[in-house]
């Protein structure tokens, strides 16, 4: 039997930016980890922010690899807003954008640059670049393209996985070598069969919980009584 233990769970994150975008779901955005600087691995999903930070199929099923990171070193992480979308072009919009609200403050036309519903986050991250109250023929060249960098590369520095009280998967059970596949049987116990959650599975999330569940209940109810 293996201890269970939480792998498909959201994120804590220290950034205040994020926690101000709570309820804010994302699609098609790519996230990149890092330990200690260095880039461990990168996904492309859907990412929902939350009051303690990520959450959404692209964080859980991302949670598992950052758990083993987190033994490594300091995890950070950036999200890129628009993945599908190459630094030049993204600049080129921006420019265009501003162009068109040369008299107008930043921090009133960044809804027109940001993805929906996150300009409030956001406009907290841009302060560290420079004064949201400038008039946007007032921002320079350079911190304008920190801005469209910042837009490929949000940052987050991950705190921690949540508990089993935010957990959708949670490792563990009894381990696959003490089961007859075939049957579902146990090799160790007579007459008891074991099913679904109980057994010693990663997946991700996205339905296969519910997939193993009914394939390993099928098999276990066809040889009962056998």
């Amino acid at each position: 039997m293996h201890k269970p233990t939480p792998t498909i769970v959201p994120l804590r994150v220290k950034e205040k930016w994020s926690k101000e975008l709570a309820g804010v779901s994302l699609s098609f955005m790519k996230i990149a980890f890092f330990v200690e600087g260095k880039k461990a691995f990168s996904k492309t999903g859907k990412v929902l922010f939350t009051h303690f930070g990520v959450s959404g199929p692209l964080i859980l099923n991302s949670a598992h690899k950052v758990a083993d990171l987190l033994h490594e070193g300091k995890v950070t992480a950036a999200i890129d807003c628009y993945p599908h979308t190459d630094l030049g072009s993204l600049e080129r919009s921006v420019v265009a954008v501003f162009d068109k609200n040369k008299n107008k403050a930043f921090k009133n036309i960044i809804k027109e640059l940001v993805p929906l519903g996150t300009s409030k986050g956001l406009l907290l991250l841009v302060a560290e670049l420079f004064d949201s109250e400038k008039k946007v023929h007032s921002i320079s060249k350079e911190e304008r393209k920190q801005f469209v960098h910042l837009l490929k590369a949000l940052p987050l520095t991950i705190e921690g996985l949540m508990g089993f009280d935010r957990a959708v998967i949670a490792d563990g059970g009894v381990a696959l070598e003490e089961i007859d596949m075939r049957t579902m049987r146990s090799k160790k116990v007579s007459n008891l069969y074991v099913t679904g959650d109980l057994l010693h599975i990663t997946r991700p999330s996205g339905g296969f919980s519910l997939q193993l569940c009914w394939s390993s209940g099928y098999v276990a109810g066809s040889h009962v009584g056998e």
